[in-house]
């Protein structure tokens, strides 16, 4: 039997399509150098192949063997928080339907539930429908990835219809396409290049730039802040060395610092108006601005020392309540214990990305994962550290929790990349052979 005719013996026992290329591609590898090595001996060619395929043993048995162990996983664990997270997310809605609200929501309860369906669809079919598409395809289009993502920007800017406190969107129907959407792009691109081994630092600088500026026409913070996370812990993780990420940090660091000492002077100077600063003096001294900007930081302090372990504790009528403030509604809403239970299976939701994190040798499938874990947590902790009190009070979404489009079919984007990872990460390792016996000499 030739080693042709017997990797089609194997391989015809391999179920699944992406594995039975992978495997035929390794296994025809691994038996070549088998031959050669027979070769060296002095063995003629056709005695070396029947040397080489001899030692694998039976095909049929080999074929099977492959197949249990290169057959794609999906990760139950996560798709089971996945799907109880989305029923989990009605909680805000329906504790709209509460007297407080009802002379701002009550009439809109109906197509807030209509629309959250909707969301949850949308948002479950992306997850499976990246689960099912192979990731490991994305790894050399990271300038394509890359220049949707600015162009989406872009057409953003020059083509929105509806604009929130400066914020721009496209409106449609009951979807809203926000910059956002660029943010899960921006991930896979960034992946895409850090993973290469031979993508220059001033090109990731200058693409930085790029990016940054076109973020920064939207009057929007979080975006900035969560967008200069996923660069930076991409950037810790890439292949650059020790020396070129210190002189980077270095670099940005002292950008920051000029920054504060520049807007300070600017301050003082009367550059920049009251207003712009009275936010972070209200962060700081809530009880200061109690009627004016520190005025939401008190009420979510009362909220929270009002509130109880089960059922509602107080009655305030918070602004945004089913949005950016949506876990101080479900304190006060259901108790603290629902708050906590909801903040565990979000945590749970990062320990498993962190976990398969562990499990993944291919580099590339690892930063994507890094980037989803980034972009979830860095919304999770600071959507929980402005009910705290923790963190100044800003336009950001709890995953999942919060209502719209863009909370629920974003995040579900992030677990599909990671459902998609982990269900190939047996593709990208050295090919594991059974039965393989030892009379090859390397």
């Amino acid at each position: 039997m030739s080693i042709k005719e017997y990797l089609q013996s194997v391989i015809a026992h391999i179920r699944s399509k992406e594995a039975k290329s992978y495997v035929e591609a390794e296994l025809a590898n691994h038996m070549e150098h088998s031959k050669m090595s027979w070769m060296t001996k002095g063995y003629t060619e056709k005695e070396a192949e029947v040397k080489a395929v001899s030692e694998m043993g039976s095909p049929t048995e080999l074929g099977k063997s492959l197949n249990d162990i290169h057959k794609p996983k999906i990760d139950w664990l996560l798709l089971s928080l996945l799907i109880g997270i989305l029923l989990l997310s009605f909680l805000p809605i329906i504790a709209l339907n509460q007297p407080h609200y009802e002379y701002r929501y009550g009439h809109m309860i109906p197509a807030f539930l209509s629309n959250h369906v909707i969301h949850i669809i949308l948002g479950f079919g992306v997850a499976l429908g990246l689960m099912f598409l192979d990731y490991r395809k994305f790894a050399q289009l990271g300038y394509v990835f890359f220049g949707i993502a600015s162009l989406f920007i872009i057409f953003l800017y020059s083509f929105y219809n509806a604009q929130i406190n400066g914020k721009v969107m496209i409106q449609v129907g009951f979807i809203s396409l926000k910059v956002w959407m660029a943010i899960p792009l921006y991930c896979i691109a960034w992946a895409a290049l850090f993973s290469k081994q031979n993508f220059a630092l001033w090109k990731a600088t200058v693409l930085v730039g790029i990016s940054f500026i076109l973020f920064s026409f939207n009057a929007d913070l979080s975006i900035l802040l969560i967008y200069g996370a996923l660069v930076a812990v991409l950037f810790m993780k890439s292949k650059f060395s020790r020396k070129q990420k210190s002189i980077v940090t270095g670099a940005v660091a002292a950008l920051i610092i000029s920054y504060i000492i520049f807007a300070w002077f600017s301050y003082q100077n009367g550059s920049i108006a009251k207003y712009q600063i009275d936010r972070l003096l209200g962060f700081l001294n809530p009880a200061g601005y109690a009627e004016g900007v520190g005025y939401m930081n008190v009420l979510l302090t009362d909220l929270l020392q009002g509130a109880k372990w089960f059922g509602a504790g107080t009655t305030y009528k918070l602004p945004e309540a089913h949005t950016d403030l949506v876990f101080g509604h479900l304190i006060q809403s259901y108790g603290l214990a629902v708050a906590i239970g909801i903040f565990i299976i979000l945590s749970l939701v990062i320990m498993r990305f962190l976990h398969i994190t562990s499990s993944v040798k291919d580099s590339f499938g690892r930063l994507i994962i890094t980037g989803c874990i980034t972009i979830f947590s860095t919304q999770f902790i600071y959507a929980i550290g402005m009910t705290l009190g923790l963190v100044p009070i800003v336009s950001i979404s709890l995953p999942f929790f919060s209502y719209g489009f863009m909370p629920t079919v974003l995040n579900a984007f992030l677990i599909g990349l990671v459902l998609s990872v982990y269900r190939r990460k047996h593709f990208v390792q050295t090919l594991h052979v059974p039965k393989i016996t030892s009379k090859t000499s390397h």
